[in-house]
């Protein structure tokens, strides 16, 4: 992963993407006494708020905070925290529904996307998000989708066991339209076509997609967003 390299690199651990030879007796030694079955349940919390962020693309400052503490997280303590700054960015100028300007925490990836992430909520007169279960944040920030909905499962589990290539290039154009804020409704409804989906990809795709936190509903899935 980027982050586990970054990190290393700081380290001094890495270079050129080897270990260095008169380091690896070293780092084998450390790694027999890391229990990485802990540490994952320890930075879970951690990786729910980072996933949470994702699902939103930007955030207001204040409801990172208040999210943060429900995970048992103080975001002035996680300042300093590698992890997170890898995978976030502060921002005190970020355009907000009301037509104003505010603090936002941005999910690193968003920050190209932020303007077009701003402008589309104005559109939709909608900046409170609907918050989901930690496990959905939690296969949000490994996968950028909700793997724990059973229609969003079913939709990628058919992409990943396709033998057909261009299949994984479709689903990576599902999460990259999302990403940019492009996947609204009227999109939706072309995109089976313009994609090329057979029937059953057509059908996995409109039972999961409006299942889908959308950063231009703040996190907020169509399914839940109450139409004009």
């Amino acid at each position: 992963m980027p982050f586990e390299k970054v990190a290393l690199y700081r380290k001094y651990l890495l270079f050129k993407n080897e270990i260095p030879d008169e380091l690896k007796e070293s780092v084998i030694e450390a790694l027999k006494i890391v229990d990485f079955d802990q540490k994952e349940k320890q930075e879970e919390p951690l990786l729910c708020l980072i996933g949470f962020i994702r699902s939103c693309g930007a955030i207001d400052l204040m409801v990172v905070q208040r999210q943060a503490q429900k995970y048992g997280l103080d975001l002035r303590s996680l300042e300093t925290n590698p992890l997170f700054n890898f995978w976030t960015y502060y921002i005190f100028d970020y355009l907000i529904p009301d037509d104003t300007y505010g603090e936002a925490i941005l999910y690193y990836d968003s920050i190209p996307y932020m303007d077009v992430i701003a402008n589309t909520r104005l559109d939709y007169e909608l900046m409170a998000p609907v918050f989901l279960k930690p496990e959905s944040y939690l296969s949000i920030f490994y996968n950028g989708y909700d793997d724990a909905d059973p229609d969003v499962h079913e939709l990628f589990d058919h992409f990943k066991k396709s033998e057909d290539v261009f299949d994984f290039l479709k689903m990576e154009r599902i999460l990259e339209c999302i990403e940019l804020c492009r996947m609204t409704e009227h999109l939706i409804t072309i995109f089976p076509k313009l994609e090329q989906f057979d029937p059953k990809t057509k059908e996995l795709f409109k039972k999961a997609i409006y299942k889908m936190p959308m950063p231009y509903l703040t996190g907020m899935a169509l399914q839940r967003y109450p139409s004009k």
